[in-house]
């Protein structure tokens, strides 16, 4: 019998949503395969959504490793094992103790983005706590190297990881969304100003999300446009408090609101009333924000050349609007755009683009994994 063992997330952040939505997709398919949920945390609660919603699924005890059977085991870390105490963190040594002992052992081990990089970028912005983690940047490699296979969802991060850390056996397969995020917003909800360009963002305040940036490059636009301009941001983190009072200093305050952690229904409806979304990250992978956008907005979706997602949107025959991650340029694309100076039916082909990446279809793309590393196992 052939045995899935699958880390199941309960945080916030897109890495914990892409996990939780995969798992739903897989056992949508109704695999011939045992599936057991190692969870973040384990309470009554969890234990009764799981019992409820996947009925047919097992919670794994770390302690299930130490018995003696034979049956094919495949451990796949939805997220990168941090070199902290923590539960995932002991089921990720507990299963390299147990390899050499059950040879049928597998890991997948997904990554979302780039730790090295992430983490300097974090000191740069001194993100003091981030060193709390500096023992698991030094051990990444090892980490890596254990895996029979990496995930990664962009071929920006694989080049990376394959530059820096050496690193094999890694698949690239994208981030995807639910297919309702097709269809049309049916919000009643319209602008409160007719006469103002609407710009949006949505995603998490963080250094490496370049929102500093944009609102620097918005503050320059500000002072050239003609235009009526407001900026919504929609989504928290660490930065926030710094972008408000950024925000204060330069004197956009009026100009710039800060929406919080926004629902899905939230989320499209802003995406339905924005002239421009956004999207100026220093360095991501295939980003949730950016593919979202892209399946509401009616206008153009402008993001950073340093966001993994256009790797897939050139190789797919598209050409969208990018800049490279500086206030310069992201000022000169907002002002180009403003000046309605882009292709009107470039949403046409944004939704279009989006169409091809709902979990229904994503999903495959690890039954193939999974398929192949059982079928490994046998010769």
């Amino acid at each position: 019998m052939q045995n899935l063992v699958y880390y199941y997330p309960l945080g916030s952040g897109a890495p914990s949503e892409v996990s939780r939505k995969l798992f739903s997709a897989l056992i949508s398919k109704n695999l011939h395969l045992n599936i057991a949920i190692f969870p973040q945390k384990r309470n009554k609660n969890f234990l009764d959504i799981v019992e409820n919603t996947y009925p047919n699924t097992k919670i794994y005890l770390i302690n299930n490793l130490f018995q003696n059977y034979d049956e094919k085991l495949l451990m796949h870390f939805t997220m990168s094992p941090l070199v902290y105490p923590n539960r995932k963190f002991i089921l990720y040594l507990a299963a390299l103790l147990n390899r050499n002992k059950r040879n049928k052992l597998k890991l997948i081990i997904n990554y979302h983005g780039e730790p090295s990089t992430e983490f300097k970028i974090k000191l740069k912005n001194h993100d003091l706590k981030s060193l709390v983690y500096v023992p698991n940047y030094i051990l990444t490699p090892y980490i890596m190297r254990s895996a029979d296979v990496i995930i990664v969802n962009s071929f920006m991060i694989r080049d990376l990881f394959v530059t820096k850390y050496k690193a094999r056996n890694i698949i690239v397969i994208p981030n995807g969304i639910d297919s309702s995020w097709s269809s049309n917003s049916n919000s009643k909800l319209k602008k409160n100003e007719k006469n103002t360009k609407y710009l949006f963002y949505h995603g998490r305040l963080d250094p490496e999300k370049g929102v500093e940036l944009l609102i620097k490059a918005f503050s320059n636009v500000l002072k050239v446009t003609n235009e009526n301009i407001k900026l919504f941001i929609g989504g928290n983190g660490k930065q926030r408090n710094y972008l408000e009072k950024l925000c204060n200093n330069l004197k956009i305050e009026n100009d710039v609101t800060f929406l919080g952690n926004l629902s899905q229904t939230e989320i499209k409806f802003y995406l339905s009333i924005a002239d421009i979304a956004v999207y100026p990250s220093i360095l991501d992978g295939f980003s949730l924000s950016v593919l979202e956008a892209f399946s509401i907005v009616n206008g153009p979706v402008i993001y950073s050349n340093k966001i993994g997602i256009d790797d897939f949107v050139r190789k797919s025959g598209f050409e969208f609007y990018t800049f490279n991650p500086s206030i310069e340029e992201i000022t000169s694309m907002i002002s180009k755009i403003l000046k309605n100076d882009y292709d009107k039916k470039i949403f046409l082909r944004q939704k279009e683009f989006a169409s091809h990446y709902t979990w229904d279809r994503i999903v495959n793309e690890y039954i193939k994994v999974y398929q192949d590393l059982f079928l490994n196992d046998d010769n």
